[in-house]
């Protein structure tokens, strides 16, 4: 199976796409005393940021940039948990950044635009608030066919249905430990991201080799593994019901992760998955 996969990625790998330009996309979030999930272009970014904890986190934001043009980021605002309106002390500061190439140093890029929460939030009494960062990018690449020819979902007989037998299916790959399989169900997504960040297929190979085969962060040899089951979720669609995700209805993370021991102790993965039904197609796929 290790061979199989090797031969597998080293091929998938020769599909990355180069260009001779290199922008990259970058947005910083700081926020503190709420809640806030990110989207660009209506495609919800891997990584939330729906707990209670203040957090600073740079996010790149390449692969929701389908092609050059007119882009809009969303911040959605929450309450912390517990509280029925957001705080007087809540805090969200949203920097769009850009590089002209991907390897410039961060004191480099250029600052595009800068959003934050009213000083007077606290007084509005909002359970929910939004920010918009508009923006235009020039990018070296164009992928939007995908999101323009695919299938509106909310026209989809039974669609909810079958986004969580696709999800349990992709989950039964993990269980089985299937690696192969389940790389080959996310292999356009991962490309996405490899192309439109700029990896290179030697930078993967050493990563896989010191990651013990790990370009999904879902090892091919741990012990006691676990997969969570795939329970209080909730189905939500983004995209002009384009794009179907599946997530945890509490904290909104992925909705899929393996748990399992290492030298130094417990260690865990995720994969974010969001589906979508190509034209002509009857099969929900990664996107």
């Amino acid at each position: 199976m290790e061979e199989e996969i090797i031969t597998y990625q080293s091929k998938k790998y020769d599909k990355i796409e180069k260009f001779d330009t290199r922008p990259l996309y970058v947005l910083q979030v700081n926020k503190n005393n709420c809640r806030v999930l990110v989207s660009c272009n209506d495609i919800p970014h891997w990584l939330t940021f729906f707990d209670n904890t203040g957090e600073s986190t740079p996010i790149f934001i390449n692969d929701y940039i389908p092609k050059s043009g007119k882009q809009i980021v969303t911040i959605q605002i929450y309450p912390k948990d517990g509280q029925e309106f957001i705080a007087d002390n809540a805090d969200v500061d949203v920097k769009l950044k850009y590089a002209k190439d991907k390897d410039d140093g961060v004191d480099t890029y250029t600052n595009l635009a800068h959003v934050e929460l009213p000083e007077d939030i606290g007084s509005k009494k909002l359970p929910y608030f939004v920010l918009k960062i508009p923006f235009t990018a020039n990018v070296p690449w164009d992928f939007s066919k995908d999101l323009e020819t695919a299938q509106d979902l909310s026209k989809v007989h039974n669609i909810e249905e079958k986004i969580v037998i696709k999800y349990n299916e992709l989950r039964s790959l993990l269980v089985e430990g299937n690696w192969l399989n389940f790389m080959k169900e996310i292999e356009q997504s991962d490309l996405k991201s490899c192309s439109y960040l700029y990896a290179t297929k030697q930078e993967l190979i050493t990563e896989d080799k010191r990651e013990n085969m790990d370009i999904t962060r879902l090892k091919l040899d741990v012990k006691n593994r676990k997969v969570d089951p795939i329970e209080n979720y909730e189905i939500v669609f983004y995209a002009n019901n384009k794009l179907g995700l599946l997530r945890n209805n509490k904290d909104k993370t992925e909705i899929l992760n393996v748990e399992f021991e290492t030298d130094n102790g417990i260690d865990g993965a995720t994969k974010p998955i969001i589906l979508y039904m190509p034209a002509g197609s009857n099969e929900l796929k990664v996107w």
